[in-house]
């Protein structure tokens, strides 16, 4: 009680208090520290936080200083105090209770777009709502889901009754910041629902986004993604009726015809559009006058694809198989596991921007998303689904990069396989190392040329790190260790990441470890490119190259020793 008094109490009076001398960070990480003490301490301390975010939610546009309060207060909710209360139990019924006073707060700001008009601010309040919906119940989702589905459709311009049955036009839907903000608040719950929630009017829902995510709001294609990652297949008993099946969205997608006019006005036809009509999925392999449609319909499809490739669904064929044929899309090969691909190929000027947005779907695809689509936020995943995908996937970029006629097309297959070897489990990477292992280099070769290759890069180089320390690895890697380390020279001294240079260098030592006939040949190379490494501004790299150093010469000197 006395700790209650003096040391709770007290500190919740420190929110409210301008206390210049004490920074608010502070405030709020003791807080939090003080929460974690105890569940009834906890409660305290989350019934004065919810106060403190409300009241600065609603000053927002008269208050600069309100919107980094909210900032910071969002933030400890999100990152300290729900996983506390997810852990130890107890207090689901304020996170129901919070979540629903977000959205009667975004339902109450009906004469001004703050807070949805500022970034940071928004960015917090979906965390917060992502990680509250995904600590809940069944039962308690449905309560938000509800909530939010009626500030949604009664406090946009969005005529969600009537979406299904009317053409859909941007002109129409000129989305304001304002609707923008509610709707991506609305993909945040979408995206952490268990899979038994209900979502009401989804059909409506569903064509809603589809259009929204052709306007290039990757949230709304990330509630796709999970959308279908957990809706019901006809296979499974359908509890309710008029429940929509995993296989009546896919014909959506598939099927669901939307038209261009000849301002690229975009609408969901009914038969009767005036401008050209095609589905989704047609788009990413369409010309149009916007170049953004086409990479924006790419990014929508890729993470729909990524549901169903985590869920083990074989739909994920056909879109992967669209992706390619954008990578092939110059090139005179046609690809036989797509009917009619590459017809009247020549007369179409393809977007090389597009092309690169179809590579870099499989890093969607294949990498591990913090935002979605993982246990976390409940999503239904198949084991060994990563395993699966690789080993279906390997042979056709085999294929088709050997036998690729253009060096733009072999750049994007080469893009494209580098993340999908890089996300791979190294297991399986080993079992095909002397097959994957001239294709690595390759990529090796061609991701140094762009700045904004260093990640793959990185991920690249872990990936041969794994097959010089294994077994398996080195038998495959002693056949083409002078090319590597030629490769690997190379990369010693980028320019763009400092973990790079070290694996890089560390890769070398690891080489200096095989036959001696093998690479004996080559140690005055590597000798020599190490001084610039041992002069590299982190010490992190420096120290690597002693070692590296070390190592090469060691094997010159007991060369000599043995003649």
């Amino acid at each position: 009680m006395s700790y209650r008094s003096f040391v709770v109490d007290k500190t919740m009076e420190l929110l409210s208090l301008h206390d210049i001398a004490m920074p608010f960070s502070l405030k709020v990480e003791a807080l939090s520290d003080i929460g974690m003490t105890g569940m009834k301490n906890m409660l305290t301390i989350l019934q004065g936080l919810e106060g403190t975010i409300f009241a600065n939610l609603s000053e927002v546009r008269r208050n600069l200083m309100s919107s980094e309060i909210a900032v910071q207060l969002l933030e400890c909710y999100s990152c300290k105090l729900l996983p506390w209360i997810h852990e130890n139990g107890g207090a689901e019924e304020f996170v129901v209770q919070f979540a629903v006073k977000i959205w009667s707060q975004a339902g109450n700001s009906m004469d001004s777009n703050a807070p949805f008009e500022e970034k940071v601010l928004l960015d917090a309040m979906m965390k917060a709502m992502k990680i509250s919906v995904g600590c809940c119940s069944v039962e308690s989702q449905n309560v938000i889901i509800q909530k939010a589905y009626s500030i949604l459709s009664s406090h946009t311009s969005f005529q969600l009754n009537d979406v299904e049955r009317l053409p859909l036009t941007f002109g129409k839907y000129d989305i304001s910041p304002r609707d923008e903000g509610i709707l991506l608040l609305f993909t945040s719950v979408i995206i952490a629902l268990r899979p038994k929630a209900h979502i009401p009017n989804i059909r409506g829902l569903l064509h809603l986004f589809i259009i929204t995510l052709l306007r290039g709001v990757v949230p709304v294609a990330q509630a796709l993604g999970s959308m279908f990652n957990k809706l019901i297949s006809k296979s499974s008993v359908v509890e309710k009726s008029g429940e929509l099946t995993l296989e009546e969205a896919l014909d959506i997608i598939f099927n669901t015809k939307i038209g261009f006019s000849c301002n690229n006005m975009l609408q969901r036809c009914n038969g009767s559009s005036n401008g050209s009509e095609m589905a989704l999925t047609d788009l990413c392999l369409s010309i149009t006058n916007d170049r953004s449609l086409q990479t924006n319909a790419i990014c929508g499809l890729s993470w729909i694809g990524k549901g169903l490739l985590l869920r083990g669904h074989e739909k994920i064929k056909d879109i992967t198989m669209i992706f390619i044929e954008c990578l092939m899309s110059d090139s005179k090969i046609s690809l036989p596991l797509i009917e009619g691909s590459h017809e009247n190929n020549e007369e179409q000027k393809w977007d090389p921007l597009a092309r690169k947005c179809a590579a870099e779907a499989f890093h969607v695809l294949m990498s591990d998303a913090e935002v979605c689509l993982n246990k976390k936020f409940h999503a239904t995943i198949r084991p060994l689904y990563k395993q699966r995908f690789f080993s279906s996937m390997m042979p056709i970029f085999q294929q088709l990069i050997s036998r690729s006629d253009s060096s733009l097309s072999r750049s994007l297959l080469l893009r494209a396989f580098a993340h999908v070897m890089s996300d791979t489990p190294l297991i399986v990477i080993l079992n095909e190392a002397k097959k994957l292992i001239p294709i690595l280099l390759d990529c090796l070769s061609m991701l140094t040329e762009d700045i904004q290759d260093k990640d793959i890069l990185y991920g690249l180089l872990l990936v041969l790190s794994g097959m010089l320390t294994e077994k398996n690895g080195q038998e495959a890697v002693i056949e083409n260790a002078h090319i590597i380390i030629n490769c690997l020279i190379k990369l010693v001294d980028y320019p763009h990441k400092t973990l790079v240079r070290e694996t890089a260098i560390q890769c070398l030592v690891a080489l200096s470890e095989l036959p001696h006939a093998r690479i004996y040949p080559l140690r005055t190379q590597v000798l020599r490119a190490l001084p610039k490494c041992l002069d590299d501004t982190k010490r992190s790299v420096r120290h690597e190259a002693v070692k590296c150093r070390q190592a090469w010469a060691s094997i010159a000197s007991s060369r000599s020793l043995h003649f």
